[in-house]
């Protein structure tokens, strides 16, 4: 009944088939889901077409294999916590979802352990959405709350600051004893921007800089690198992962132009090489990937429902995808016998593949549940994604053709 109709509905340029759908839709309050599949279709198609020359110009595509061998292959032989460990810093008493996101996704990956470093009172129901998380209640937010309200006079606030600094000193020594036994931090889901959720994301950032681990910052751990740049400043194994407006607040920190695309270098690039070598992945209709020498573009289609979570997904894939690294170069170093593997490009390649992820994962549920998808939908995916596409792929085969088969 419909076929001749739809037909002639794709043939129509994108803005009138907008409009057409619309026009349908309150005039017939069902549901036109034949019509709202093929606007879909239509859609897809025009957020995969390629972006604007200059904005893209110099930008280029890790192949499919470099991921391949960062992969690690399982085996009867290996031992807990060598397909990686890592370790999600956020959490608090606002937001206890976006850590548990953050940390499934990088079990969901392939991590063997996630370790959640929150408020203390996020810790309970960040406990409750899932048994496979490792909660630690480290961050004491009430209680120097709590006490800072007791400091009525200089003497009672000076007792108060003592107390509240030996808290602080045990915290650090707390954080510093769980960061020894995980291969890579995540810092900002959830975190909020409250002075001790902060000041902890800081001693956090500088412990893991000690131990040359990969750090991944996103949300209000952004907020923090704003203020103080000098943390990351110089640290190849740092990655930002900015949205539109904690770019545009990056760049303004840096004096770089974030609306300036027609020079020869994207401006993640060029965030990026004043940041000194960090990692850039700028979010946005395509991520654009920069260590401030080279720039990759995730083109792939993402599902049109942006639920919130979503990023805190991309940094559990991110995590994961480094984690491989370092247990590749540990054994590696360790016996000769394993992958040897290069920080500089495949740092890039891991951000690349987890961006790719993200998006497919993205795409996978929005089809099962259109505007009704939530994060928690697409976490499901994950798994039989990379189980049923990306580990059946051919080592030599393309990206498009190892996430979609």
């Amino acid at each position: 009944m419909y076929s001749g109709f739809i037909r002639s509905f794709r043939s129509l340029p994108l803005a009138t088939s907008s409009r057409v759908v619309s026009t349908i839709h309150s005039r017939h309050p069902v549901h036109p889901l034949a019509f709202a599949n093929t606007f879909s279709t239509r859609q897809n198609q025009t957020m995969s077409s390629p972006q604007p020359q200059q904005q893209l110009q110099g930008v280029t595509e890790p192949s499919f294999a470099r991921y391949r061998e960062i992969m690690p292959v399982l085996s009867d032989s290996t031992h807990k916590g060598q397909g990686g460990r890592v370790c999600v810093l956020g959490g608090s008493s606002e937001y206890t979802g976006a850590p548990y996101f953050s940390g499934m996704s990088a079990l969901r990956l392939g991590a063997d352990l996630s370790h959640i470093i929150c408020a203390e009172d996020a810790a309970t129901a960040i406990k409750s959405y899932s048994p496979d998380l490792i909660v630690h209640p480290l961050i004491r937010t009430r209680t120097i709350e709590q006490l800072e309200l007791t400091a009525t006079d200089d003497k009672s606030r000076a007792a108060v600051k003592g107390v509240v600094d030996k808290i602080h000193a045990k915290v650090k020594d707390e954080l510093t004893g769980i960061l020894e036994r995980v291969h890579v931090l995540v810092i900002g889901p959830g975190l909020s921007r409250d002075e001790t959720m902060q000041q902890t994301a800081k001693q956090a950032i500088q412990k893991a800089r000690s131990l040359d681990m990969p750090v991944v910052i996103d949300a209000d751990g952004l907020f923090l690198i704003q203020n103080e740049p000098e943390l990351i400043q110089g640290y190849s194994r740092a990655i930002l992962t900015p949205n539109l407006v904690e770019f545009a607040r990056l760049c303004k920190v840096k004096s770089i132009n974030a609306e300036e695309q027609s020079g020869e270098q994207p401006a993640a690039q060029r965030l990026a090489h004043a940041f000194g070598g960090v990692v850039v992945i700028q979010k946005g209709k395509h991520d654009i990937i920069s260590n401030g020498t080279a720039s990759h573009a995730v083109t792939n289609t993402g599902g049109l429902k942006r639920s919130g979570g979503q990023g805190d997904l991309l940094t559990g894939m991110i995590a994961t995808s480094l984690a491989w690294i370092v247990t590749a170069q540990r054994s590696h170093s360790k016996d000769g016998k394993g992958k040897s593997v290069d920080n500089h490009a495949h740092f890039l390649v891991a951000c690349y593949g987890a961006c790719t992820f993200t998006r497919r994962c993205s795409q996978l549920a929005f089809e099962k549940h259109g505007r009704a998808v939530q994060s928690s939908d697409i976490l499901d995916e994950i798994g039989p994604m990379f189980a049923n596409y990306v580990e059946q792929a051919r080592p030599t085969a393309h990206w498009s053709e190892a996430i979609n088969g």
